[in-house]
């Protein structure tokens, strides 16, 4: 699928230069302005899963009030992920990106202040509000300017920047935790985004083709039909990547105080071990997009799925040591090319004018069930204990590589998702 004269064409970064070349095959100055920005967002809406061992201390919470700040944030996120997707279709894409980075980046600042868990609570379900609006409008904005043999790479370029911004966010939070404190951490890492923000708004300018409101009146019947059309041929496959996003979730929110109460690392130790398996993504997001656009959707997305269950079970019984440090490796890597892969699909099978919906969607059914299982997954902790927990996930993650398999060896609608790009 490509891009078609209606779509957006940016003024500042271009992407098309001409002359084929290594940097524009990957997106040139406009795909690398777009992965500085989601890195400068992403420093921070990854942050409270490495500094949960130091807000549990600084509060004294347990598991259960932890998952419910990770609740907080992330069933927030969820829902503002419709909202920024919706708004971002209807809206300049610029003025949808910046409240989203702005948002986030204030909103830390805030953070910042909150003494009491209670301030914390709200404070996260702000910062919840803001996060939803980048992921739809960014992606949208970015996937509308190249074609499918380029997307990939793109949305690879893309998710690098993300996993940048997961990886050294906590890394640099928890040295900030351990030196000064977990405030400060949000406050200094929230700066980035709120700079971003203020780029995007007085120097990225995007020609975007706006609907009339008849338009968006006749187009409003078939949005639906139009929207189960870009999700059916892969409803199957995105459901069990869904299930796995559900299941890495509380994997990644709870490792930091796996590593401390089972492995009896520090909690500063715990919180920077974490940050490998966001390297681990991005060495995923390396070659993520690359391979996608090579070997194609289908091949690479059910590779993944099925790396995924073993990988999840290792990273759970292995004791600390180089195995556990290279299955971490692994895990970061399988959940970034399955991320890369699946916004790839969802981007080849969407209009132009619901791209930022369609991602909106997803990241919401992702977001929302972790955030509803986190909780849960906090109140087993507390009763039957962390190992037990991440064992009856990682035979879960087991149970969805099987199904995966065996969808991968049968005739189903999935068939239609392109095997190569053209």
């Amino acid at each position: 699928m490509s891009t078609n004269s209606n779509e957006a064409s940016p003024t500042i970064p271009s992407g098309k230069f001409g002359k084929p070349n290594l940097f524009t095959q990957w997106g040139g100055r406009f795909a690398f302005f777009f992965t500085y920005l989601h890195t400068s967002h992403d420093l921070t809406t990854g942050l409270l899963a490495a500094l949960l061992p130091f807000i549990r201390e600084d509060l004294h919470l347990d598991y259960l009030q932890a998952g419910f700040l990770v609740t907080a944030f992330s069933l927030t996120a969820g829902l503002s992920q419709l909202l920024g997707g919706w708004l971002s279709d209807r809206i300049s894409k610029r003025n949808a990106i910046t409240i989203g980075l702005c948002g986030v980046g204030l909103s830390c600042i805030v953070i910042s202040f909150a003494h009491s868990y209670y301030a914390l609570l709200a404070t996260l379900i702000i910062l919840g509000v803001f996060s939803g609006f980048y992921h739809p409008s960014g992606i949208s904005a970015l996937t509308s300017n190249f074609p499918a043999s380029q997307r990939g790479k793109v949305i690879n370029l893309h998710m690098m920047g993300g996993g940048i911004g997961f990886a050294v966010g906590p890394l640099i939070g928890a040295v900030i935790a351990a030196q000064l404190n977990w405030h400060l951490a949000y406050a200094i890492l929230g700066i980035p985004a709120v700079v971003a923000g203020v780029l995007v708004f007085t120097r990225l300018k995007l020609t975007e083709v706006k609907a009339s409101r008849a338009s968006l009146s006749s187009q409003a019947k078939g949005q639906r039909s139009s929207i189960w059309q870009v999700f059916k041929p892969a409803l199957l496959l995105l459901l069990i990547s869904v299930f796995m996003q559900l299941i890495s979730g509380p994997l990644m929110s709870f490792m930091s105080l796996y590593l401390v109460d089972v492995h009896h690392l520090s909690a500063a130790a715990g919180s920077m071990w974490v940050t490998i398996i966001r390297f681990g993504g991005l060495a995923g997001n390396i070659v993520g997009g690359w391979l996608t656009d090579k070997w194609g959707r289908r091949r690479m997305i059910f590779l993944v799925l099925a790396a995924f269950g073993p990988v999840t079970f290792l990273m759970t019984k292995l004791p600390f040591g180089i195995g556990l440090v290279i299955v971490f490796i692994l895990f970061g890597w399988l959940m970034a090319m399955r991320e890369t892969t699946t916004q790839t699909i969802l981007m080849d099978n969407s209009p132009p004018g619901l791209r930022a919906t369609i991602v909106g969607i997803y990241f919401s059914f992702g977001q929302q069930g972790s955030s509803i299982i986190q909780p849960v997954a906090g109140n087993f902790m507390d009763t039957i204990g962390i190992v037990d927990v991440f064992s009856f996930m990682a035979f879960l993650s087991i149970g969805l590589s099987v199904l995966a398999l065996i969808l991968a060896f049968k005739k189903t609608p999935i068939s239609q998702i392109q095997s190569n790009t053209s």
